[in-house]
């Protein structure tokens, strides 16, 4: 029973990676197996293996959240990319209180901190303009080596991501131009293209899972900071925008256009209306958190 219960968990965790602005680490933190994951994957041979069955439970069925969100999903970047962007947005709006308040449950910020704030900021504008620049947002079908190498960087960072607590993998991948190709691959069952995916992700865990530790350990403020400006910098990132790339296709170079621009037609007003649902969303599932929090404490006192 133990085990369907943790495969059940590992569904909601990979739900959450799989759409940008949804942290999979708060996801690990609600479900209450945050500690036991980072404990069992920090390069502890000895922990790892205590935790075998539990991390593989926990993470087939973050393989078949990720899967069954992958079709979803990939529907709905092909024929409402607009829409699904603004729910984005509202999914990361609605998180930043949430991140804001365990920056600073234990000190507030002060002026300093708005240094590392601002350099999070620059480092996703930065990364959005190189990408958009070189067509990183299109989707790669075919592995090549230089691919190869570009999934593997991204999915590692990703992965370090994916485990931080308030931090959505999937939306660093999603700036680093990463993540359409890996949803695809999801959907398409993409073996040559899922292959350095999963081979970034393994070792972007294994290594995060121990330098997030001390990095929160000792640089809290600072390091949720950084989190906070590349958060805020993602509203950039995440902005629907047409994009046009050049593809050759059987010897002939053709205009790829991806994407679509916002307008304030009646596809702009549906779009916002999906922005208010995504700020709700995650507001809502804090509101939940703290109404069982608080149970939980009465229940403790009696």
């Amino acid at each position: 029973m133990e085990y369907i219960r943790n495969v059940l968990k590992g569904i909601v965790i990979g739900i959450a990676n799989a759409i940008p602005g949804v942290s999979g680490g708060t996801m690990m933190v609600i479900m209450k197996v945050f500690d036991r994951i980072m404990g069992a994957v920090s390069l502890n041979i000895k922990k790892l293996k205590e935790n075998f069955l539990f991390l593989l439970t926990i993470f087939l069925g973050m393989a078949i959240g990720i899967i069954l969100s992958a079709k979803v999903l990939s529907i709905c970047f092909d024929r409402f990319y607009v829409q699904t962007q603004f729910f984005f947005m509202g999914v990361v709006l609605g998180s930043l209180p949430m991140i804001y308040k365990e920056a600073t449950k234990n000190k507030k910020f002060t002026p300093i901190h708005s240094a590392p704030f601002l350099v999070g900021i620059a480092i996703i504008i930065a990364v959005t303009v190189i990408s958009m620049n070189q067509s990183g947002n299109s989707v790669k079908t075919e592995l090549t080596a230089s691919t190869f190498v570009y999934l593997v960087i991204v999915s590692i960072i990703a992965a370090a991501a994916m485990i931080m607590p308030g931090l959505s993998g999937s939306l660093i991948l999603l700036i680093l131009g990463g993540y359409q190709t890996a949803i695809h691959a999801v959907d398409e069952m993409n073996i040559p293209i899922l292959l350095p995916i999963a081979i970034g992700v393994a070792i972007g865990i294994i290594i995060a899972a121990k330098t997030i530790t001390i990095c929160l350990a000792k640089w809290q403020r600072g390091t949720y900071a950084v989190i906070l400006g590349l958060i805020v910098g993602s509203f950039y990132a995440i902005w629907p925008r047409e994009t046009t790339s050049t593809e050759i296709v059987k010897g002939v170079e053709k205009t790829v256009t991806e994407g679509a621009n916002f307008h304030m037609n009646s596809t702009g007003v549906i779009a916002i209306v999906f922005l208010i649902i995504g700020v709700i969303l995650p507001l809502s599932m804090e509101l939940i958190d703290r109404k069982k929090a608080v149970s939980a404490e009465k229940a403790d006192k009696q």
